[in-house]
């Protein structure tokens, strides 16, 4: 009986211990409900205040072939997944949507450290390209993909695990990419020569803090090992 109830301690204890393990994901969501842009940054182009919060939407207006970024998070996340609802309502020309993980830094040039996953006609056709800083116009994988459409939304959902890169429109794995230049970074979203919207932003990773808004209504997520922070309580940190 009394080794039945020390195995029992034991488990409980065991499970304790990986509930508050500090490599357990976390989850970070941004809805923009609250019409502020707390804990992001536009990176660039350098003191161009090109997005702005629209009916609970982030919305950026570029008009150029070199995307306006901005970005959260830390240079210390290492591994994560992200994803964001997005909605093109005006094409300015040949341009791109993206989702650029590991990002470090950008100089006053608009070179640094990271990767960028872009969709759009930047290239002359219609793909998805990845491109690894200091030059982003320097494409390393590319993947030939229909232009997305106008006024609706489109999921794209980014993986960065190790070395490797998965990347995802609504729902269909568009191209894998492998690279260990870069292991750590903070996550941006660009655009360039379009007017866009974009909802619903989620990260997920082991160095990322549970932060979910009170006017989530998205799909459930549940926080995997570490207590639920409030959008609130984050923004008084």
């Amino acid at each position: 009986m009394k080794r039945h109830i020390v195995w029992i301690l034991a488990t409980l204890m065991l499970i304790g211990v990986l509930s508050f393990s500090p490599n357990w994901a976390g989850t970070f969501i941004d809805d923009f409900e609250d019409g502020d842009l707390d804990g992001w940054q536009q990176i660039w182009p350098v003191g161009a205040a090109l997005w702005k919060v629209v009916n609970g939407e982030l919305e950026c207006s570029r008009q150029g072939r070199v995307s306006a970024e901005i970005a959260t998070g830390k240079v210390s996340w290492t591994d994560y997944t992200i994803e964001v609802d997005a909605k093109l309502l005006q094409d300015h020309g040949a341009g791109d949507v993206d989702l650029n993980p590991r990002i470090t830094k950008r100089s006053a040039d608009g070179t640094g450290d990271g990767y960028g996953f872009m969709v759009g006609d930047w290239t002359g056709v219609s793909e998805v390209t990845v491109t690894r800083l200091p030059d982003f116009a320097d494409v390393k994988a590319r993947e030939p993909f229909e232009p997305l459409e106008l006024d609706r939304w489109h999921h794209l959902k980014l993986e960065a695990k190790g070395s490797k890169f998965t990347f995802w429109i609504n729902n269909e794995k568009v191209i894998e990419y492998q690279d260990d230049m870069y292991p750590k970074g903070m996550v941006s979203i660009g655009l360039a020569n379009y007017t866009a919207r974009f909802d619903n932003v989620i990260i997920t990773g082991p160095d990322v803090p549970d932060v979910t808004p009170p006017t989530w209504k998205g799909r459930p997520v549940q926080p995997r090992g570490k207590q639920a922070t409030t959008w609130g309580e984050i923004k008084r940190r």
